[in-house]
């Protein structure tokens, strides 16, 4: 895992091909649907909307094994009347004033990797797809800090990390190909090198975040001493619940310049588990430490 990884396509990847000509909902939820004068409107706040039915089926998908079953019989969780593609925040921030004030459902989705339907817009209305706000803003070689688009795909950011910068995140989920960077921290992920670098919610110390209502807020950057909440916190695991997360500020580590594997058997469980814990005890912070039983 020292190297770079190899970049994916860095769009959203369907598990499988949706089935039969006639896509429908499984779910009985509500469906809200657009009339054409909101859908006019929409125009005007965000450069692209898609509307046709192929894409928005697709784009009602993330990798959860249930529905898997449903696209073989040509069903999806849930359709959107409308998928938009905002450029920028300025643009989310204008499309979560109009659902807001429309009392539109709002759902919002990036590489759509999560594995409970998470990003399925079960009761219609409009989708955000956060893929076209991609890249990093800048990178603080001092302070080891960087700033990130939430819809960056992790292996592209881990990728110009380490090959522009000889630095690394340290967040490695099994996702890492499929999943964004503001879903790492939408979905609290704990990535396989958190032992030595900690989770999503250690590693991510600030946010920008559109609300419900249009307004854009900044999380994190204020002294530790300072009184009030952790905001950034709150957002982290929330899931779009709260606010859509359009920026992240990281903290990041020098890459390793060189990685030692080694495994080891035990005779039970418990013995395992107990080296687990000397290695941790005796202060030792490995990248990777799995106890499996076999």
């Amino acid at each position: 895992m020292t190297d770079a990884p190899i970049p994916g396509a860095g769009v959203p990847t369907p598990p499988i091909a949706l089935a039969g000509e006639r896509i429908t909902p499984r779910t009985a939820a509500a469906r809200v649907s657009l009339d054409e004068s909101q859908l006019a409107t929409l125009r005007t706040l965000c450069a692209e909307i898609v509307t046709d039915a192929a894409t928005l089926a697709d784009a009602g998908r993330d990798w959860w094994p249930l529905a898997m079953t449903w696209a073989e019989n040509g069903q999806v969780g849930g359709i959107a009347s409308v998928l938009c593609r905002p450029s920028g925040e300025a643009e989310i921030a204008a499309i979560a004033r109009f659902c807001n004030a429309e009392n539109i459902p709002l759902t919002v989705s990036g590489g759509r990797s999560g594995v409970v339907g998470g990003s399925v817009p079960v009761h219609g209305g409009v989708q955000v797809d956060l893929t076209r706000l991609n890249g990093i803003v800048a990178v603080d070689e001092t302070s080891l800090l960087a700033r990130v688009q939430a819809g960056t795909f992790g292996d592209h950011f881990e990728h110009e990390l380490r090959t522009a910068y000889g630095l690394t995140a340290g967040h490695w989920p099994q996702s890492m190909a499929l999943a964004t960077v503001g879903g790492w921290a939408a979905c609290r992920g704990a990535g396989q090198l958190s032992t030595r670098y900690g989770k999503i919610e250690d590693i991510v110390c600030g946010l920008r975040v559109v609300l419900a209502d249009g307004s854009i807020i900044s999380t994190g950057g204020q002294p530790r001493e300072a009184a009030g909440p952790d905001l950034t916190q709150l957002f982290i695991g929330s899931e779009g619940t709260f606010g859509i997360i359009t920026e992240l500020t990281v903290r990041l580590h020098p890459a390793p310049p060189a990685t030692w594997r080694a495994a080891f058997g035990f005779d039970s469980f418990s013995a395992g588990l107990d080296a687990c814990r000397r290695i941790l005890r005796r202060g030792a912070t490995p990248a990777v430490l799995r106890l499996y039983d076999a």
